[in-house]
């Protein structure tokens, strides 16, 4: 029988820092001291929420992720265990099989405004019970989306004045935006790419009043970015919150408010 090697061992309870969740150890020295405060908070992660899982996680890793691959995902739950304990969560466990979705597409990443998301969404997966799989549906989405997407995402949803329905689901004003505004927030100013990357969030069902608005209207030239309320459901777990969004905004009928609750 080989002897136990060193990446082997249990992690300690209390940090578990001693685990390799992203083969850190097989990566060169420089690397390692880039990564290395990125794998602690990994690793803390990781141990406080799927413990079972995480030495699994580090061997596996270890054979098939290159160097950039684990920085994405080290700064990502590194991230999420931030989010974790600022917010002062409830302790509990994430479902593996959303840990593994997001370490798989979250670290093929390196943009910071989706890797945000990812962490978020890491953070507000944290449950009692581990089986709950609820955030699946927004990870699914999220692995859709561009860079551009996101941006436009999170403008739409920052801008738009929201309401309470009759029956406490979120609803939002629609939300019109000039093509000159959409280009600042997109960084482009290429209107075939925008009216394209506008008709996929309308067709995950992220922006648009049903049944068939969003995108760039052919008269006027404006872009509807009206957010669904399933996009405000995955603006809000993306915050890393697991309140309803018509909690997170404090929203009354009509209100408009649009200010996260205390």
């Amino acid at each position: 029988m080989q002897p136990k090697r060193e990446f082997d061992k249990m992690p300690e309870p209390e940090t578990g820092r001693s685990i390799d969740v992203l083969g850190i150890k097989g990566l060169s020295e420089s690397i390692r001291v880039a990564t290395q405060g990125f794998v602690d908070g990994a690793a803390a992660f990781l141990s406080r929420v799927c413990l079972p899982a995480a030495e699994e996680f580090g061997l596996a890793l270890r054979d098939r992720v290159s160097a950039w691959r684990a920085r994405n995902a080290a700064r990502v739950l590194s991230r999420a265990n931030e989010i974790h304990v600022a917010q002062g969560l409830p302790p509990g466990e994430v479902n593996p099989r959303l840990i593994h979705l997001a370490i798989e597409e979250a670290s093929w990443i390196d943009d910071a405004d989706i890797q945000g998301m990812w962490a978020g969404l890491l953070a507000s997966s944290v449950s009692a019970p581990s089986e709950s799989d609820e955030n699946l549906i927004f990870m699914n989405l999220l692995k859709q989306l561009s860079a551009l997407q996101v941006r436009v995402l999170n403008y739409g949803v920052a801008e738009a004045k929201k309401y309470s329905s009759t029956f406490g689901l979120p609803m939002c004003y629609s939300l019109e935006v000039p093509s000159d505004r959409l280009s600042e927030v997109t960084g482009t100013v290429d209107i075939q790419r925008l009216d394209r990357e506008l008709d996929h969030l309308r067709a995950v069902g992220l922006i648009g009043p049903y049944p068939s608005g969003g995108g760039i209207d052919l008269q006027t030239g404006k872009a509807d970015l009206t957010p669904t309320p399933l996009a405000l459901h995955l603006y809000v777990r993306a915050q890393g919150s697991r309140l309803s969004p018509t909690e997170f905004w404090a929203l009354g009928p009509d209100s408009g408010g649009d200010e996260p609750a205390a």
